[in-house]
């Protein structure tokens, strides 16, 4: 299972990470954002190297888990991290949307809005295909799309590449 992962894959990964959880009597959650959030949740289509997220409950026993079925799959060690934790936005999101409920583990994917606002905020060409399934998810004028930026990100004016891709997505 090398390179690109899609829906399925990651669901098969973490069916084994919370059977794994399930036997050592652990459980764990987790909020993700990026590509395997518009995967799992969003755009079935969507593939992705890895999970991004902010494990929020059960650290230690979760991350033992993924490096087991990092081996058991041939996964890259890294498939399930907390490198973008840093960009997430602060406070909660009442919205999210759970992708993967099982007893031991739950994954709760970023909510449309907040994705969006991110996806807006990094404004990498690679985004720009998130941004128009989350344009069409909510079907938001390019007004509300800044007015969801300012409030997932209060203190941080977007770059002006971000005022660029949304002006072309929505006036389309």
């Amino acid at each position: 299972m090398g390179g690109l992962l899609n829906r399925d894959d990651f669901n098969a990964a973490l069916t084994d990470v919370a059977e794994i959880l399930e036997r050592r009597r652990a459980s764990a959650r987790v909020y993700i954002v990026g590509g395997a959030a518009m995967a799992l949740a969003y755009d079935s289509d969507r593939c992705t190297r890895d999970i991004d997220g902010l494990i929020t409950d059960g650290y230690a026993e979760l991350t033992r888990a993924a490096r087991e079925v990092a081996r058991r799959r041939g996964l890259p060690s890294s498939w399930l991290n907390e490198q973008a934790s840093s960009y997430i936005p602060r406070g909660e999101d009442r919205r999210g949307r759970a992708v993967f409920d099982h007893p031991a583990l739950r994954v709760i994917a970023a909510s449309p809005e907040r994705m969006l606002a991110m996806k807006v905020m990094s404004a990498r060409r690679a985004d720009i295909g998130d941004i128009r399934t989350l344009l069409g998810i909510l079907g938001f004028t390019a007004a509300q799309v800044w007015e969801t930026v300012a409030k997932v990100f209060p203190d941080e004016p977007p770059p002006e590449r971000s005022r660029e891709i949304v002006r072309l997505l929505t006036e389309g």
